[in-house]
């Protein structure tokens, strides 16, 4: 059996050397994947107990078992009441496993779908309420697009306080480890020569022939009246290949060929790895510059839809080696996704952000949309009130107009009895 692989993580800023096992790495990303794909936006987020062994600055992680989620409040990782008291169970009952007797709890992990590779506040609870040792770790892991994975530990000060904003050192995912099968070589042994004959020889004495093949073997006598067949050639023993499908194989090989050189750089390109996180009401934009699929890239587009709002960035071919940008956004809901341009096709990765709107910029908008109200309200209540004078105004006037009816209808009776006298 082959020993276990392990990877290493280390920072200047830290004095704890980590071993994880390669094969824990790939148990994390099976469950980290299977929530991430669970939504269709974002996912949900999921965590795990890490065992392993310490040994002063040495942490060694061995084993991971699953923590149970209700995610009562939504898709992140936040541990409800009945969450606690079974992982608190769960700590317990550790000397219980078979597999775990000989290990301890050195940290736990949790997926972040949704935010960047920092401690948020939740997470933070659940390290200082269930991993309180100083040696204890936190390992939190961002899946991306493509299957990769990008992850940080986070580790307590002398002083007992932890580093949540960042990681002291992020590291991508390992590919999967192959599953060996080892298969003992059969042994035949020293094979038995076939004999020539079915009748064993007798060893020739000194002096004494050794019969040939055609006395060993001899001819039928060919009978008088019947002349006796030639021996025909042995029979042809492989079959030919017609020329056509040697023709369609060449074909398709060249085929495969040209596949392979022009899109070949396309399917081994590396993730971008696109990462976005806040910082002071700005949007930080993030991707590995140091990727393949980057340095290989003419150029690319960045599409951003905020809120209702969509635009497309174009990014030239240095603007994408710098590996980051600015964005101020305008509400709490911000998709992005970047499109990379190359010599193998195209590769896109996208990811969101979700959060409060911005205070300054809802402020702003609300009070023009205020002010606008409030200019649309005057002039309804103008509108209104010369509306009600002109009513007023027409009311008046056929007042009038039926008092001068009234008058002239009495005039004329007036004259009519004038002209009869």
């Amino acid at each position: 059996m082959k020993e276990p692989k392990f990877g290493t993580w280390t920072a200047p800023e830290c004095a704890l050397r980590i071993e994880y096992s390669l094969a824990v790495i790939d148990e994390i990303r099976t469950i980290v994947t299977e929530g991430f794909q669970r939504l269709s936006r974002g996912g949900i987020e999921v965590g795990g107990v890490l065992y392993g062994r310490v040994d002063a600055n040495h942490l060694r992680i061995l084993a991971m078992r699953p923590i149970a989620c209700e995610h009562a409040g939504g898709p992140t990782f936040n541990l409800s009441d009945n969450d606690r008291a079974a992982l608190a169970a769960q700590l317990q009952q550790t000397p219980e496993d078979f597999e775990l007797q000989s290990l301890t709890p050195v940290g736990w992990f949790v997926s972040h779908t949704r935010s960047e590779i920092a401690l948020q506040q939740v997470d933070l609870d659940t390290y200082n309420g269930f991993f309180s040792e100083p040696w204890q770790v936190t390992l939190v892991v961002r899946p991306g697009r493509a299957g990769s994975m990008r992850a940080g530990f986070f580790v307590r000060e002398s002083d007992g306080g932890t580093k949540t904003d960042r990681s002291y050192q992020d590291f991508l995912f390992p590919e999967r480890q192959p599953i060996a099968f080892e298969r003992p070589a059969r042994d035949r042994g020293p094979q038995p020569r076939r004999p020539l004959s079915p009748v064993d020889e007798p060893e020739a004495s000194a002096g004494t022939r050794s019969r040939t093949v055609e006395e060993a073997y001899p001819k039928p006598p060919i009978p008088e009246n019947e002349p006796y067949p030639e021996y025909a050639p042995y029979p042809e023993r492989h079959r030919r290949i017609p020329w056509a499908v040697i023709g369609v194989v060449a074909a398709a090989a060249l085929a495969a060929i040209l596949g392979l050189r022009y899109f070949g750089a396309y399917m081994n390109a590396e993730p971008i790895s696109l990462m976005v996180s806040e910082k002071d009401g700005q949007l930080q934009i993030q991707w590995s510059r140091s990727s393949s699929t980057i340095a290989r890239a003419s150029g690319g587009t960045l599409e951003i839809l905020d809120g209702q709002d969509k635009q497309n960035l174009t990014l030239t071919r240095q603007e994408l080696t710098t590996g980051n940008l600015t964005y101020a956004r305008k509400t709490g809901d911000v998709q992005i996704r970047m499109i990379v341009t190359g010599s193998g096709g195209q590769k896109e990765e996208g990811s969101r952000f979700v959060g409060q709107p911005p205070e300054g910029t809802d402020g702003s908008e609300m009070g023009l949309m205020k002010v606008e109200k409030d200019a649309l309200q005057d002039e309804v209540t103008r509108l209104h009130e010369e509306n009600s004078a002109q009513a007023d105004r027409i009311k008046q006037l056929e007042r009038t107009l039926t008092v001068m009816r009234t008058r002239m209808g009495i005039s004329q009776a007036a004259k009519s009895d004038d002209a009869a006298k």
